[in-house]
C-alpha cells in the first residue's frame, strides 16, 4: 500500500517544483526581464504565449510515450526538456532564446505535468477526488511560492538568470525522482471503478461525438485562459494603476495560496459533490473575479479577484478533470485529457492578446473584460449541459 502514496508525493512534488518556476516565475521576472533586455510588452507576451501553445500542442506527446514507452520515459524525457527551456530563459539576450526556452519548456512541462500525473493517479487510487486534491494542491502551492522563490533568490544575492538556473536544477532532479518512483504503472493497475463511474469507459471517437466533451473542454480552456493570463498580466496590470510592485506582486502569491486551498477544498468535496456543480461554481467565481481585477485601484477589489479567481481556477482545475473521467470512464481518459489540454492551446493567446492591447490602448483592462465574457459564455454552455445516456457507449469497443 505504500506504492501508490510514494507515487503521489513524488508526482505531487513535482508538479510543486515546475509549477513555481515556470507560469507563476515568469509572470514576477518578467518585467524584470523587459526592463534588463529593452523589450516591449508585445514581445514578452509572446513568449509566454509561446510558453502555454508549446504546453497545448505537445499534450499528445504524453499519450504516444506513455503508450509505446511507459511513464518513466515521459516523465525523464520531461525533465530534460523542462531544464533546458529554464537554461534558455536565463541565458536570454535575444528574444529569439528567450522564445525557444519558452517552447522547450512547455513541451517538457506537458509531458511531466497533468496527464502522466493523471494517467498513474487513476490507476492507484480508487477515491480519485481526494488523490487529485492532493495532486493539485501541490501544484497550487507552487504557483504561490513561485513569486516568493525569486524573492527569497534575490536576498540571496541571485539575479533573474541565476534564478533560472536554480530552478533548471531543481526541475531535473525533481522529475528523476518521480521517474524512478512512478514507473512501471500500466492499464493493468486499475482500481476498481467508483459507483457512478462506467466500468468500460467510452471509446475516444465517441467522446468526441458528444457536445459533452467540447463543453467540458471549453470549461478547462476558459479557466486555463483566465488563470494564464492572471499569472502573466496582473502585476504589470496592477502597477500600472498606481499599485505598489510588491503588493501587486503579494496579491498574485495571495491568489495562489487561496487557489492551494481551494483545491484541497476541492478534493474533499469531490467526495461528495457531483462534479459538473463544482465546475458551475468555479466559473462564476472565476468571471466575477477577473472582472474585480480589471476594476481594481484598492484593496477591496483587488481581495475580490484574489479570491474570486483563486477559488474559481483552484476547484475547477480539480473539478474537470474529475467530470471528464466521471463522464467518459478511465480507459480512454489518457487521450481524452491529451485532446483536452491540446484544444486549451487557444488560452495561451490571452497574454499576447493582453500585451497587444496594452500596446494599442495603454492599460489591460479592456483585455482582462474580454476574458471574463469568454469565462461566463463557458458558464452557460455548462449550466445547458445535458447528462449523456450510458447506451451511448455501445460503441466504445469500437477502436
Amino acid at each position: 500500500m505504500t506504492r501508490p502514496y510514494l507515487a503521489l508525493g513524488a508526482l505531487s512534488l513535482l508538479f510543486f517544483v515546475i509549477t513555481a518556476g515556470s507560469f507563476t516565475s515568469l509572470g514576477v521576472v518578467l518585467p524584470e526581464m523587459v526592463v534588463a533586455l529593452h523589450w516591449d510588452w508585445s514581445q514578452a507576451g509572446l513568449g509566454y504565449t509561446v510558453l502555454g501553445v508549446a504546453c497545448g500542442l505537445a499534450s499528445l506527446a504524453p499519450a504516444l510515450v506513455i503508450r509505446r514507452l511507459g511513464v518513466r520515459p515521459s516523465l525523464l524525457l520531461g525533465g530534460v526538456l523542462t531544464a533546458a527551456g529554464l537554461m534558455g530563459f536565463a541565458s536570454a539576450g535575444t528574444t529569439a532564446r528567450y522564445l525557444l526556452g519558452a517552447a522547450s519548456l512547455g513541451v517538457g512541462f506537458a509531458l511531466l505535468a497533468t496527464i502522466p500525473a493523471t494517467y498513474v493517479l487513476s490507476r492507484l487510487f480508487k477515491h480519485l477526488s481526494a488523490a487529485f486534491g492532493v495532486y493539485f494542491t501541490a501544484g497550487g502551492l507552487g504557483a504561490a511560492a513561485g513569486p516568493w522563490l525569486y524573492t527569497l533568490a534575490k536576498t540571496a544575492h541571485l539575479d533573474w538568470r541565476g534564478y533560472w538556473t536554480a530552478m533548471a536544477l531543481v526541475t531535473l532532479a525533481a522529475a528523476c525522482l518521480a521517474a524512478a518512483l512512478c514507473g512501471g504503472v500500466s492499464d493493468e493497475a486499475q482500481p476498481t471503478p467508483d459507483a457512478q463511474e462506467t466500468s468500460e469507459g467510452w471509446s475516444v471517437a465517441a467522446a468526441l461525438r458528444t457536445p459533452n466533451f467540447w463543453i467540458i473542454t471549453a470549461a478547462y480552456t476558459a479557466y486555463l485562459l483566465c488563470e494564464t493570463s492572471v499569472n502573466s498580466l496582473s502585476v504589470a496590470h496592477l502597477t500600472g494603476r498606481g499599485i505598489a510592485p510588491a503588493v501587486a506582486g503579494g496579491m498574485l502569491s495571495l491568489q495562489a495560496l487561496v487557489n492551494a486551498a481551494a483545491r484541497a477544498g476541492g478534493g474533499a468535496l469531490g467526495e461528495r459533490v457531483r462534479p459538473r456543480a463544482l465546475v458551475i461554481a468555479a466559473l462564476a467565481l472565476t468571471c466575477g473575479g477577473i472582472v474585480a481585477l480589471a476594476l481594481a485601484r484598492g484593496y477591496p477589489l483587488m481581495l475580490t479577484y484574489v479570491l474570486g479567481v483563486g477559488i474559481g481556477y483552484g476547484v475547477s482545475y480539480l473539478a474537470t478533470t474529475v467530470l471528464l473521467l466521471d463522464t467518459f470512464g478511465r480507459k480512454n481518459n489518457l487521450e481524452l485529457f491529451s485532446i483536452m489540454c491540446l484544444v486549451s492551446t487557444l488560452a495561451a493567446a490571452g497574454p499576447w492578446i493582453g500585451g497587444a492591447l496594452k500596446d494599442r490602448y495603454g492599460g489591460f483592462e479592456g483585455a482582462f473584460w474580454l476574458f471574463a465574457a469568454i469565462a461566463a459564455i463557458a458558464l452557460v454552455a455548462v449550466l445547458l449541459m445535458r447528462p449523456l445516456q450510458t447506451r451511448a457507449m455501445a460503441d466504445s469497443s469500437r477502436p
